[in-house]
């Protein structure tokens, strides 16, 4: 084993040099000497994508920032016969920190990645910020790629749905900011990671044994699609005391396999003593035309200042042309279980299980929820399709509340009021088998 200083390899700590060259040597040499620690500390590097190689763990000490680059012309596009990047997610192949086919490796450390997010951003305009309260901002304008040309106004299902395309969500700039894809053996732990652009703090596809254990991401709330961590297509996870706060879903469980090749179940994920505050959902599984995913549990949450709590809303697209992340299998959702979660101050639903038209679904089944305490602006919502019915949900010793806006101290909160969003009543359409014991439903 062998630990690698990237001060040794040329790396400046200044905040102004840049040091992806340096800090992929120190990599390269780290594996190629058969693992061990890339050890970053005493300053903040600037740096590119680099890549991550088997047995090599990249370990910022507290005293040590991973500075990402505002040049994006600093993150090159992936290129890969190992999975298909035509598929990545906004049509974006770019990332920060990437790894492929890996085995033992890890991101560790208490220092920090500050992702420098706020220079990928421009505030919204007072309009655009009535279509959207729970946002400040959007995407900064960046150069379309060589070649290329803006989509026509009409292409509204491609891109981040439901909302119209706008070309620059084809920018250069990179969509994730940690990539690992194909990967067994994955410990994420300690590290702080902070500012995150327009783009998901993680992305774990197609991975096997990860961990994250401790980590924390400080987005800003209000900034857009900066999700938390996105497991895809994994198996056997878990994500343990951990504290996440973000403009877009802070945890996600997905089986969209069109960048693997094959259809890929994604199961055996467990998550378990975290602190969550979505402006998007706090907990999401499933998405449109996503494969199978099942067993799974969530436990010890707390689920703060976040528009939906619980979320399994399948989107459909009417339209022929492809969403950027839209699957091809039909979705199914099965035996996972919620378990002692606080849900509290949230702005919308504090469960939401939707199956849209347009949406290929085999079925959502055996949903267990038991111990919820949630105050919310909305209240639970369960609706299948008449062709595609919920089955089998189960509530026990589960307690809603519903709160007025006004109850519930933030700016974005009296954004929803002036919205004109009316409270509803519990809604549950085209379910079976639908048990409550002990579950209490109030108004404030």
């Amino acid at each position: 084993m062998k630990n690698c200083d990237i001060r040794a390899y040329g790396a400046v700590g200044d905040g102004q040099t840049l040091n992806t060259r340096a800090i992929q040597a120190a990599i390269d040499d780290c594996a190629a000497h058969g693992g061990g620690q890339v050890i970053i500390e005493e300053g903040r590097y600037l740096c590119g994508r680099i890549d991550l190689k088997s047995g090599v763990e990249l370990h910022i000490e507290r005293d040590g920032v991973l500075l990402m680059s505002a040049d994006v012309n600093d993150f090159p596009e992936i290129e890969s016969d190992f999975w298909d990047t035509e598929y990545a997610p906004r049509f974006n192949k770019r990332c920060f920190i990437y790894a492929e086919n890996c085995q033992d490796i890890g991101i560790t450390g208490r220092g920090v990645i500050d992702c420098q997010g706020e220079k990928y951003v421009v505030p919204m305009t007072e309009e655009e910020i009535r279509k959207r309260p729970n946002m400040s901002y959007n995407r900064k304008p960046m150069p379309l790629p060589e070649g290329s040309a803006p989509l026509d106004e009409t292409a509204t299902m491609v891109g981040a749905y439901p909302h119209p395309l706008d070309p620059r969500s084809t920018s250069l700039a990179p969509a994730r900011v940690v990539l690992f894809m194909g990967c067994e053996h994955v410990l994420v732990e300690d590290v702080c990671m902070r500012n995150q652009p327009a783009g998901w703090s993680y992305w774990i596809c197609g991975c096997r044994d990860v961990h994250f254990h401790r980590a924390y991401i400080r987005a800003a709330v209000d900034m857009p699609n900066n999700d938390g961590i996105h497991i895809n297509c994994c198996q056997e996870v878990t994500i343990s005391d951990c504290n996440i706060s973000c403009g877009d879903d802070c945890i996600v469980v997905r089986a969209y396999s069109a960048p693997l090749k094959k259809n890929t179940v994604c199961e055996k994920v467990c998550v378990t003593n975290c602190n969550l505050t979505s402006h998007a959902c706090g907990v999401r599984v499933g998405w449109i035309n996503d494969g199978i995913m099942r067993n799974c549990t969530f436990s010890n949450l707390n689920i703060t200042e976040s528009v939906n709590g619980i979320c399994m809303l399948l989107p459909g697209n009417p339209d022929p042309r492809r969403m950027s992340d839209q699957g091809d299998e039909h979705t199914l959702i099965e035996n996972i279980s919620f378990t002692n979660i606080v849900i509290d101050r949230n702005y919308r639903y504090p469960v939401h299980i939707r199956i849209s038209e347009n949406n290929l679904c085999a079925g959502i089944r055996n949903i267990y929820f038991s111990n919820i305490h949630a105050a919310s602006a909305q209240m639970p919502e369960i609706i299948g399709r008449p062709d595609c019915h919920v089955q089998n949900i189960y509530f026990d010793n589960c307690h809603f509340r519903q709160l007025r806006y006004e109850d519930i101290p933030t700016p974005f909160a009296a954004r929803y009021a002036a919205f004109g969003y009316s409270l509803n009543a519990p809604t549950f359409r085209c379910v079976d088998q639908l048990v409550f014991n002990s579950t209490t439903f109030s108004v404030e």
